[in-house]
């Protein structure tokens, strides 16, 4: 596992847009439209230029996973930050969804810890021709070192069923479901015991 840099930048936003059409949470996000195959690579940017400023971006050994992972509230966001947020406003989300997505968010955020005394494990991807070869393991295994050794619970979030029971079989517990009425989609807050 290696730490990410500015020249993965193609790679990382490859891998996460390839990831993102099996996201329910992802989808509901992104306005759908004709233009959503771009709209998934413009968010996947914001995923990448933001873990990248808090050092949060992890590449697996054989180039074909990633993994989003960092101590919450590390980072004091500047223009540079809302300058980004803004750009994906207008180019993934859409300014009619701005409000509902903004809605969601800080829902979202009201339920993790209010100390930031965590590891947040905001995205996890391997792209179709690494699974099943370890990289999803061997990130899985790098985050769980770096939580133990800063001695720090990790949180997360998924809308996967699939994801939640693997969750559960490294060790995380749900500790609060909520279910989008209006769109069918469940998120699970988990944590790590």
């Amino acid at each position: 596992m290696q730490k990410a840099t500015k020249a993965d930048e193609g790679l990382i936003i490859d891998i996460i847009a390839e990831s993102f059409p099996y996201n329910p949470s992802v989808l509901s996000v992104i306005k759908n439209d004709k233009k959503e195959p771009q709209r998934m690579r413009w968010l996947a940017r914001y995923v990448f230029r933001t873990a990248l400023r808090r050092n949060a971006i992890f590449l697996s050994s054989d180039r074909t996973g990633v993994a989003v992972c960092y101590r919450f509230n590390s980072h004091k966001e500047n223009l540079k930050d809302y300058w980004n947020q803004l750009v994906l406003a207008f180019t993934a989300i859409g300014i009619e969804r701005i409000f509902k997505v903004l809605k969601r968010d800080s829902y979202v955020k009201k339920q993790r810890p209010q100390s930031g005394d965590f590891m947040y494990f905001w995205f996890f991807g391997v792209s179709d021709e690494g699974k099943g070869k370890g990289a999803a393991y061997e990130l899985q295994k790098a985050v769980f070192d770096e939580a133990e050794k800063q001695n720090l619970p990790i949180y997360l979030e998924t809308s996967i069923a699939k994801n939640k029971r693997v969750y559960e079989r490294f060790g995380f517990e749900v500790y609060h479901t909520w279910d989008y009425t209006s769109e069918g989609i469940t998120l699970w807050f988990m944590r790590s015991k």
